[in-house]
């Protein structure tokens, strides 16, 4: 019995052996056809071109516009730059290369060569409105080979008004030489800084602009366009300040959206301080070499 008892246990051994290496064998098929495991989510790259239509209307599609968003920020200083004033067309050829370079851009440029995110400010040429649209700015660009512009405009309403040293004028010879008019300035200039190699804006800033004098009847145009032009340039140095803020709060912001995509815990937007205004001014902070 005993005898029985152990034939059928090596009977029953080799049987489990059996199925034991028939799984094993049916198994291997299987993990070599088997699915691979799915790769982690790759954030898209930044933007290597412009994918606005080169028109003058820029149109965009929708699949380009979401790919715009999509994309993270790019910011690589420091950069070459050029301030290139935006001027008013007079008619419909809009102003001429020899046009009058607003009084804003020379005090302006100065202010910003202070900063060490520009390793180079220059002035542009005065270039014809309109005829590619942004796309004409994209090629001043390239033949200055900039990075960056920094698009200017300046948008002011003038005008003047009697006041009270105006009755002297009934006596005839005061209206020679008392000042019976007040002129007034009033209105903004801009910056907005312009990516070049995605066509895209990145921010605008604006700064408020107002004077006023007393004057005589004499020469009343010529010296309302020197107040404006004084105006402007007084003022310049502050927008000056503003933009180099900005372009800080341009540089945390992107740092804080390009983590937040990517999913890194250890940088959330609200994370970074901004920094002030007067440490801007007297001890420029270099933004980061590039927010990818």
């Amino acid at each position: 019995m005993q005898r029985v008892c152990v034939v059928l246990s090596v009977i029953c051994a080799f049987i489990l052996a059996a199925c034991g290496a028939k799984q094993k064998m049916a198994s291997a098929p299987m993990a070599a056809g088997a699915a691979p495991p799915m790769p982690m989510s790759v954030a898209p790259p930044p933007l290597e071109k412009s994918l606005f239509d080169r028109s003058p209307q820029g149109q965009l599609t929708e699949e380009a516009l979401q790919k715009i968003l999509a994309a993270p920020i790019e910011l690589e200083l420091p950069a070459r730059v050029g301030l290139l004033p935006i001027m008013t067309a007079t008619d419909w050829r809009g102003p001429g290369p020899d046009g009058r370079v607003p009084s804003g851009v020379a005090p302006l440029v100065k202010e910003l060569r202070k900063d060490k995110a520009f390793s180079l400010v220059t002035q542009t040429m005065v270039i014809p409105s309109g005829a590619l649209g942004m796309e004409a700015l994209r090629e001043v660009a390239a033949r200055y080979r900039l990075r960056y512009l920094l698009l200017y405009r300046e948008v002011l309403a003038k005008g003047s008004r009697l006041n009270a040293w105006a009755w002297g004028y009934a006596t005839v010879v005061g209206a020679l030489f008392l000042p019976g008019k007040r002129q007034e300035v009033y209105g903004y200039t801009e910056v907005s800084m312009f990516d070049v190699k995605t066509g895209t804006l990145m921010f605008t800033t604006r700064r408020a602009i107002t004077a006023s004098q007393r004057t005589n009847q004499w020469h009343q145009q010529a010296k309302l366009d020197q107040l404006a032009a004084n105006a402007v340039a007084k003022f310049a140095p502050d927008l000056a300040l503003d933009v180099r803020a900005d372009l800080r709060r341009f540089a945390s912001a992107a740092e804080g959206e390009n983590a937040r995509r990517a999913g890194s815990p250890a940088m959330q937007i609200g994370q970074f301080p901004l920094d002030d205004e007067k440490t801007i001014a007297t001890d420029p902070v270099p933004v980061p070499a590039a927010v990818n």
